[in-house]
């Protein structure tokens, strides 16, 4: 023993510190630990140079302690040995260590591999010589002689931090556990529960489920001499409903990582803050235990109050726990409270099919679109953010950008009691996803003697030209189960003053590639489709060019979600008269359309939702919010919209499934039914 402990005293004091972290860590140390995140501990002696080395080592210890942390998670397992050997010590390659290339099914294996150990040693213990074991009594002094070797060149300050600390309970383990263990690490999540933690994908063909085209509104156009022509064409993404299709499944749901943002600023005071815990209550119910949630607050800084917990009935006490002593005061820095949410997004060690951020706030900061948007292009993970916003008071334009930055929706909550629904429908699109990292890249390309017709206009936001009227991208997050997505744009065919030959009439105009993930086994598929139009000339006599309806009712949606956004334009000038006539112009141009009147009852619905809106009287009041609620979920094709009576009183959405598939619908619908 002498030897080895000259042989200690040779090496550099550095190496022997990274040595020390290494070994597993004693209750005392887990304190020190915390005390440094939260910068408790007293200044230090040490040269800069010194302090910058203990902090890594710090770091070392605690991703130690978090992999223990994250082994006493899975109790079942341990506790299944009666009392045995519940700690066995595996190898770990060094590449696997860094959270985030850690898949779920190589963390499966892992637990696997413990369980293995675990009962091979319990089955070999009785085995075991006694003298080949080390009482604990004779290891305490070993180690404690250990210690005092290694730190016996290290200012008297720092060894006292290290060694006299007091012993940490089973029950402040199981505290730790549950609330965290400090600031700046989130490598400390739930496992998912092993019934849910080895799915690693379905055995399904994507192909057959996913319905890929491009359509125009007509088939036959005549090409005029002397005119140009605008044609409406949209791309569209439409999906099968899954449990269909599922082989020996019973239900398929995709597990959620949900990191809900709270807002606890002193602009929340009162109703809205009680409005808000009730809402997080609620929410818990529409969770299970394949789901995970992590709850952050924010004022003028940010604060997580659970790591991201597992949805088991004893978790979810907590999280009322939790809830129920969240306190307002303060100023409002969202990004803050999304910085963190983003933070535990890309330190967790497993990984859900679907990740997504509740915003829950009345959105009253300026600036934090372009911080938010930073923070999500710094990450990898497919997130989708859908806003809350809370009371008449509340910064409609900034919630709306914000789920643009997510491409989720925006949910205008003025009563509070419709607020379940919104949850359900927000939750049951996250569930239903089927396929992720969904990209479409739309070519308008003809071939001479066409190669003049281009990409005129483009609806909504989600287009970004790659080459201006002939090469456009358009990248979505999820796509769910029973769902259709659908991007307008118009083709602009120009004069033609030459006669159309037979071989040249049937030309292919748009080429559309689409290439998407399984949302469970990450399988990546392509798809293309074609645009072709048949043409004729201007004097040649054609028959009944009848509409395409599907084509024409989308036309509609974003027409006449574009004159919404003008009316809210006109209302912000004081020209609320002006945006009322807007409207009713567009409403009496679909009417008097015979080709518009078996598709145009939505887009009427929102016309005159939004002419409600435009008067004097509720524009303040309500009708902002309600507008750009309608202009960024009718362009994002997702969320359930406001409805208000002429009253200005928020109404329950009797004519829902705009956006909704049947999963949504159906829990919207037991919301429902459960109310008096």
């Amino acid at each position: 023993m002498s030897l080895f402990f000259d042989r200690i005293s040779q090496i550099n004091n550095n190496i022997l510190c990274i040595k020390f972290n290494k070994r597993k860590l004693y209750p005392q140390e887990i304190q020190v630990i915390q005390k440094k995140m939260y910068n408790q501990t007293p200044q230090s002696q040490f040269n800069s140079k010194q302090k910058v080395e203990t902090k890594t080592k710090d770091q070392e210890s605690y991703e130690d302690f978090q992999e223990q942390l994250f082994q006493y998670n899975d109790q079942q397992m341990s506790q299944s040995l009666n009392g045995g050997i519940n700690k066995i010590k595996i190898a770990k390659d060094t590449k696997a260590k860094k959270k985030n290339l850690l898949k779920n099914e190589q963390r499966a294996e892992l637990q696997d591999q413990r369980r293995a150990q675990l009962q091979s040693a319990n089955q070999q213990k009785q085995q075991i010589p006694i003298k080949q074991q080390v009482p604990v009594q004779q290891q305490q002094p070993i180690l404690k002689q250990q210690q005092s070797q290694v730190l016996s060149q290290k200012p008297q300050q720092f060894e006292k931090n290290i060694i006299n600390r007091p012993q940490t309970s089973t029950q402040e383990i199981q505290k730790l556990a549950m609330y965290g263990t400090g600031r700046g690490f989130y490598s400390d999540d739930d496992a998912i529960l092993y019934q849910y933690h080895k799915q690693v994908g379905l055995n399904l063909n994507l192909e057959e489920l996913i319905d890929f085209r491009v359509q125009a509104q007509y088939d036959y156009c005549k090409l005029k001499k002397s005119e140009s022509q605008r044609l409406p064409a949209m791309v569209s993404i439409i999906t099968q409903d899954i449990q269909q299709h599922a082989k020996n499944n019973s239900s398929i749901e995709a597990g959620i990582d949900l990191m809900c943002v709270i807002d606890k600023s002193g602009s929340m005071n009162g109703e809205k803050i009680a409005s808000v815990k009730q809402s997080l209550v609620q929410l818990l119910d529409f969770l299970s235990e394949k789901d995970r949630l992590c709850l952050v607050t924010f004022d003028g800084s940010a604060q997580r109050l659970t790591p991201l917990k597992t949805l088991t009935q004893e978790n979810k006490n907590n999280f009322k726990k939790v809830i129920s002593a969240i306190r307002v005061g303060g100023s409002t820095n969202i990004a803050a409270g999304t910085e963190i949410a983003f933070k535990q997004i890309e330190q967790r060690r497993m990984k859900n099919q679907v990740t997504s951020i509740f915003l829950l706030s009345d959105g009253q900061a300026q600036g934090a679109t372009e911080h938010i948007q930073r923070q999500k292009d710094q990450i990898e993970d497919v997130v989708t953010i859908h806003s809350f916003g809370y009371g008449s008071d509340h910064d409609p334009v900034l919630m709306s950008n914000i789920c643009k930055v997510g491409q989720g929706s925006f949910y205008y909550i003025e009563n509070v009691k419709l607020l379940d629904e919104f949850f359900a429908d927000a939750l049951g699109r996250l569930s239903s996803a089927l396929a992720e990292k969904v990209q479409i890249d739309i070519k308008c390309a003809p071939f001479i003697p066409f190669q003049d017709i281009k990409i005129q206009k483009t609806y909504g936001d989600m287009w970004k030209p790659l080459e201006q009227e002939r090469l456009y991208q358009i990248k979505i997050p999820q796509i769910a189960s029973d769902s259709r997505k659908d991007y307008v744009f118009e083709l602009a065919l120009p004069p033609y003053s030459e006669q159309i030959l037979d071989e040249q009439r049937v030309p292919q105009v748009v080429q559309v590639f689409l290439q998407f993930s399984n949302t469970f086994s990450k399988q990546v598929y392509q798809k293309v489709s074609f645009l072709q139009l048949k043409l004729y000339n201007e004097d040649e006599q054609i028959g009944e060019n009848d509409a395409n309806a599907d084509v024409t009712r989308e036309f509609l949606r974003v027409q006449a979600t574009e004159v919404i956004d003008l009316a809210r334009m006109k209302c912000e000038q004081s020209k609320n008269e002006e945006a009322e006539m807007l409207l009713e112009q567009m409403k009496q141009r679909i009417l008097i359309d015979q080709k518009y009147k078996k598709v145009s009852a939505q887009a009427i619905i929102d016309i005159d939702q939004a002419k409600n809106a435009s008067k004097r009287k509720n524009y303040a009041n309500f009708g902002m919010k309600q507008m750009c609620q309608m202009s960024v979920n009718n362009y994002q094709q997702e969320g359930l919209n406001a409805q208000f009576n002429f009253q200005g009183q928020q109404i329950q959405q009797v004519n829902q499934g705009m956006f909704q598939n049947k999963k949504q619908l159906k829990m919207v619908q037991e919301v429902q039914k459960r109310k008096p």
